[in-house]
């Protein structure tokens, strides 16, 4: 090189340097010093400054395109968001007055029907009015038209009804009582029930309590049989310990109860007088339709003989009006009402047969009180029962999913009540849920994101929380969405990301632990294919950057990276 030339490089990097440290952050401003710069070597060497202009002339160009297809698309998504807007307000427009059309039409349909009905009435009182007008008679049932004319048939019926209300009054007094009677004796059953079962508290801590002396007994009796210098507390000593863990066994039991009736035998319970009264009156109950009385019966039968699934079907066949009681929620109702302290409470099964009986008739009210109370036995049967619920009736939600995370935890199916937490919106409560009980697994915490795929979940649990490091990897949790068709999640996870801060998606790649090179590729490629190509080629720029990158074959790799060479 001459020196000429070396002088007018030094101009024309000078030239560079001083106009890029004025810029104003514009990309255009510094096009504009690069082609002013371009003009000065093309004008300086004469003999290539053909070749030079033809080349800066091809960038021109091309340049020119790219900002001509950047305009037309703004300009066209201009045009789509004014559509939209268009579309939207005349449909808005056009539900309101369908709206008040519907009401119009409500409002006449019910005037026509009310006024049907009035006709409809007045025919049926003139119709009556005719009948008794043409025929002075009045038909009596049993006879016809000329028995009723025939004063000796009337005769002969009239015997016939005497007789008949004869046998009535007489049965009446052999088999029937005052109700006031049965109201008695309903109250002495109830209080002798509540003495029995304090008796049978109390026999149950005279029996622990003899366990307990018999243990003592046979400890200080093997210390005098062996003579042992040692003192008696510190031979017991070692015994004592474990004296507060004492149960009564079955054998001791049945020591106790060896002598007693048949009638406290559980085991008797088909051979028991009680039992079977107890049976043959909730029969009597069911034939008189005394459906509340015998929910009660029930509930407070011995050894719970009555309290089992059969007695519920029993109820579930009794027929009863709309707008009557259903005899199984009386049921149930009484079983929770007459459960006492020390009881157990209802058997799972009963508890998921009364949580569908009582969320049926809409009474989600009863079904909290039920779990607060703990007269239900938690199971996640009946936690699903509660979150099915939910979606039934929009206006329970929230209440639903909270009884439901209630059971759910209670019953240990704690990847469910996570659930719940993230179908009410709890993100951040949902990580300190996972965080406090480490029996949740990976494959929970994908189960819960498969079955509620929801962007802000995804960011809660691929952020860290209060110093405390993520749940997720979001290259983990991305790729595992990939597999289970639920791209579209994933690629709106990493325009979040991406979003959020200029270099935080290439921080989150470099960062990632949870996720192999291979997965972040086939990740790049999924956005390829869905037109996320500027998310292909940050998550690609990240993996260059961290010196490991897996290129596919072809010309696809080659234009992947092809803004790095530039």
């Amino acid at each position: 090189m001459s020196d000429i030339d070396i002088e007018v490089l030094n101009t024309v990097c000078e030239y560079i340097k001083r106009e890029t440290a004025r810029l104003s952050g514009r990309e255009e401003q510094r096009f504009t010093i690069y082609t002013s710069a371009f003009d000065m070597l093309s004008q300086h060497s004469f003999a290539y400054k053909s070749v030079l202009t033809a080349i800066k002339k091809e960038y021109d160009e091309f340049i020119s395109a790219l900002r001509r297809k950047r305009d037309d698309a703004a300009c066209v998504y201009r045009k789509m968001k004014a559509i939209q807007a268009s579309c939207t307000l005349n449909y808005d427009l056009r539900a309101a007055q369908l709206q008040d059309r519907i009401a119009v039409i409500r409002r006449d349909t019910a005037e026509m029907q009310s006024e049907l009905k009035r006709h409809r009435q007045g025919d049926h009182e003139r119709g009556c009015a005719q009948r008794q007008k043409t025929c002075p008679f009045r038909h009596i049932p049993g006879l016809t038209f000329d028995e009723s004319m025939d004063p000796d048939a009337l005769i002969r019926y009239m015997k016939c009804l005497e007789k008949a209300r004869d046998n009535l009054l007489s049965r009446k007094q052999r088999m029937y009582r005052p109700g006031q009677v049965q109201a008695e004796l309903d109250g002495k059953m109830v209080v002798a029930l509540d003495h029995r079962d304090s008796l049978m508290l109390e026999n149950d801590r005279l029996q622990l309590r003899y366990t307990r002396l018999k243990f003592v007994n046979d400890a200080v009796y093997s210390w005098e049989r062996a003579g042992s210098n040692i003192p008696l507390m510190e031979f017991l000593s070692k015994e004592l310990e474990n004296i507060t863990a004492l149960q009564v066994c079955e054998a001791d039991y049945n020591h106790f109860s060896g002598g007693a009736s048949e009638d406290d035998d559980p085991g008797k319970a088909n051979e028991s007088k009680l039992i079977d009264n107890y049976i043959k009156r909730l029969t009597d109950l069911f034939e008189g339709g005394e459906y509340e009385a015998a929910a009660f019966h029930a509930a407070k039968s011995p050894h719970g003989v009555l309290r089992n699934m059969e007695t519920v079907e029993r109820f579930k066949a009794v027929a009863v009006d709309e707008d009557g009681v259903p005899p199984l929620l009386l049921f149930f109702k009484a079983l929770t009402t007459c459960a006492h302290a020390g009881k157990p409470l209802l058997a799972e099964d009963l508890s998921v047969e009364a949580a569908q009986c009582a969320l049926q008739h809409s009474l989600v009210d009863l079904v909290t009180h039920w779990i607060y109370q703990h007269r239900l036995t938690l199971s996640e049967a009946l936690g699903d029962v509660i979150f099915l619920h939910q979606d039934r009736n929009v206006h329970v939600k929230d209440t639903c999913l909270v009884l439901a995370q209630l059971v759910y935890a209670g019953c240990g199916s704690l990847q469910k009540a996570v659930l719940c937490m993230c179908k009410r919106g709890l993100f951040c409560g949902s990580v300190e849920f996972i965080q406090q009980h480490e029996a949740i697994t990976l494959d929970d915490c994908m189960w819960v994101i498969r079955t509620c795929p929801d962007v802000d979940l995804l960011q809660a649990w691929t952020q860290s929380h209060e110093g405390r490091p993520a749940l997720l990897s979001v290259g983990y949790v991305s790729h595992a969405l990939l597999n289970h068709d639920l791209e579209d999640v994933a690629l709106l996870l990493l325009k979040r990301i991406q979003l959020s801060g200029e270099g935080r998606l290439q921080k989150a790649v470099l960062e990632d632990e949870g996720c192999s090179v291979e997965d972040w590729g086939q990740i790049a490629t999924c956005c390829r294919k869905k037109g996320q190509q500027n998310l292909a080629e940050e998550v690609m720029s990240a993996l260059s950057q961290g010196g490991a990158i897996c290129l596919s074959p072809g010309t696809e790799g080659l234009r992947l990276m092809e803004h790095v060479f530039m």
